[in-house]
């Protein structure tokens, strides 16, 4: 940071903070600024700075929700093979999929959950 010896005396913003961006990462930041109504870019980046959400995402949750549907479909697949080679469908095969489907949805409803909360 550096003291800003320009016309600014009297401002109560005195230092001045340099950051290193790539030409994208400034055409990128130009267009989101312009799309608020603040009248800077400089504005923009400081309201970013200090009243921005920064959001943490931890997938693991979302991981294992993914492995658990491809053993679900595994098993449901197997259950299809098995009604087209006999045509006959059991009890147990709709007890399953019932369960297996309110699972689905409880751990969708879960992760809905928390992602509103951000």
């Amino acid at each position: 940071m550096e003291k800003e010896n320009s016309k600014n005396k009297n401002s109560k913003r005195s230092l001045i903070m340099k950051f290193r961006v790539s030409p994208d990462e400034v055409k990128l930041i130009e267009e989101r600024a312009a799309k608020t109504n603040l009248c800077s870019t400089s504005a923009y980046l400081r309201k970013m700075a200090i009243t921005g959400v920064i959001v943490n995402v931890n997938l693991t949750e979302l991981a294992e929700l993914n492995k658990s549907l491809i053993n679900i479909g595994a098993n449901i697949n197997q259950i299809a093979r098995r009604v087209n080679s006999t045509n006959r469908f059991y009890e147990d095969d709709i007890k399953y999929i019932m369960e297996v489907n309110e699972e689905i949805w409880q751990s969708l409803k879960s992760v809905q959950s928390k992602l509103r909360s951000l």
